[in-house]
């Protein structure tokens, strides 16, 4: 009878000792994780934060592009107005 108890302590210590091999297993899991998470975010505000300016940049390359297209129309039509009026 004492055999029989102490292999059953014995498999429950065993139980417990996978259990807690699991939970730490799990913490290092957890931790992993939440690094990856934090590295995530930090490269994500740095993608934005890249992004806002290139759009920024070719917005005002659109608007110089555009500015000149319309002064170069102002002086075609004012030629074409002083051509024609002589």
């Amino acid at each position: 009878r004492v055999q029989a108890l102490r292999d059953e302590v014995s498999g429950v210590t065993s139980i417990m000792s996978h259990n807690l091999e699991q939970i730490l297993a799990r913490g290092e899991n957890l931790e992993r994780l939440q690094s990856k998470s934090q590295d995530l975010e930090a490269t994500s505000e740095q993608f934005r934060t890249t992004s806002q300016r290139v759009a920024r940049r070719f917005w005002w390359q659109n608007v110089r592009v555009l500015v000149g297209l319309g002064v170069l129309g102002t002086i075609l039509l004012l030629l074409v107005i002083l051509l024609a009026t002589g």
